[in-house]
């Protein structure tokens, strides 16, 4: 009687690699989906902290003198933070994308606007930007000549804008 080698075949052992394959790169498919989503979060979660920042100095500048507020057009909005991001390489006055390294927020003081690069990762399903780009502006809404007397005058006041789109 003929006894039968032990151990997977040459086919067996394609098939299995096969399998493993497919399943490591669905998993990595995944990662690098929840990981570019988790940035565009933890980006979006530090412009809202610089909105309310800049939202608090508008209104102590708006108890002190109302225009004061116009002074805070085009300030590093986080300069207004207790504490920056993790990420923030500070400010620069002609910085170009090559020389900033990907997840990094900085501000140039050239053109008064806050950067944030992202890391690159691209999904299938969701397009990460490469960058973010936003400015603090002072704006008012225009006058209407039609008002009723008696009514207040223009309403102006200071937001971080977004400026990339």
């Amino acid at each position: 009687m003929k006894l039968r080698q032990q151990g997977a075949t040459l086919l067996e052992f394609a098939v299995t690699a096969g399998v493993w394959a497919i399943l490591a790169g669905v998993l990595l498919f995944y990662v690098l989906r929840y990981q570019a989503s988790a940035e565009v979060a933890g980006a979006r979660w530090q412009v809202e902290q610089m909105r309310s920042a800049l939202l608090g100095r508008v209104v102590e500048a708006n108890l002190a003198d109302p225009a004061q507020q116009r002074a805070l057009a085009g300030i590093n909005p986080v300069s207004l933070l207790r504490n920056p991001p993790a990420a923030y390489l500070g400010e620069f006055d002609n910085a170009t994308f090559a020389e900033i390294p990907r997840g990094s927020w900085y501000f140039d003081r050239k053109q008064q606007i806050l950067v944030y690069l992202f890391n690159g990762n691209k999904s299938f399903f969701e397009d990460t930007p490469e960058r973010w780009v936003f400015r603090v502006e002072f704006t008012c809404l225009p006058t209407n000549n039609a008002k009723p007397p008696g009514t207040p005058g223009t309403n102006c006041g200071v937001a971080l804008h977004q400026v990339d789109g």
